[in-house]
């Protein structure tokens, strides 16, 4: 069984093929904004290399946010259009969760994920970590993310998470402007920011092996509406 990630949700894009869950190649790139072209070379860099085609695809997964509202619709609908012509399904996972899934690996037990949501805003989701379970001889399973606080739209002076959690975060640098470390350490809120950590397609797509939330973007920011002006 092969799978295509697919992660655009924030500043750091990537792709990357799985078969049987074990990684066979994932591209990475870097750009404040989402450009159809350089998706598209990097997907062929991405098959050519693996040997694979998109007839041999069994699964494309999607990385749904919270993030970057141009970078997930593109997702989104590149993944919708690839798998239209085989019938392939589409599953979508939590961006936030794939960012969890790699933070996991240093040992964390409990992580914080926080995004700059702009309009003086920011959002965050709580997960526990729980160690992979089974022995064999190839590769570990993932370990176990469960998401135990909702997603949660607060203004930047309201954030608090637990003291000891692990923040990770792919604006850190930006958001740690508006929680200096004094301030951080003083209320517990962000003291262990650090540098900024971006979900990847691979875990994206290993999350998606075994769940699936709703297949379409997750907004933070409710839907706007601007009454139209009539002469």
């Amino acid at each position: 069984m092969i799978t295509l990630g697919i992660e655009l949700s924030s500043r750091q894009g990537s792709v990357a093929l799985l078969k049987d869950g074990v990684l066979l190649a994932e591209k990475t790139w870097l750009g404040e904004r989402v450009r159809h072209n350089i998706l598209f070379q990097t997907l062929e860099t991405l098959l050519n290399e693996a040997g694979v085609s998109y007839r041999d695809i069994s699964l494309y997964a999607v990385g749904r946010g919270p993030g970057s509202f141009s970078g997930m619709r593109m997702a989104f609908a590149v993944a919708q259009a690839l798998a239209l012509p085989d019938k392939t399904e589409v599953r979508a996972v939590s961006s936030g969760a794939a960012l969890v899934l790699a933070a996991a690996r240093e040992g964390a037990k409990q992580i914080a994920v926080v995004g700059d949501a702009r309009r003086g805003q920011v959002w965050y989701g709580l997960f526990s970590v729980a160690a992979p379970g089974g022995r064999g001889s190839g590769s570990p399973p993932p370990a176990t993310v469960e998401q135990i606080e909702d997603w949660k739209l607060v203004p930047y002076e309201e954030l608090v998470v637990p003291a000891g959690a692990l923040v990770v975060s792919p604006e850190a640098e930006r958001l740690i402007q508006y929680f200096p470390a004094s301030l951080a350490c003083a209320s517990k809120r962000l003291a262990n920011i650090g540098n900024s950590h971006f979900p990847l397609a691979s875990d994206v797509a290993r999350l998606a092996l075994t769940q699936s939330e709703p297949l379409e973007p997750l907004y933070m920011h409710p839907p706007v509406f601007i009454e139209p002006k009539y002469s």
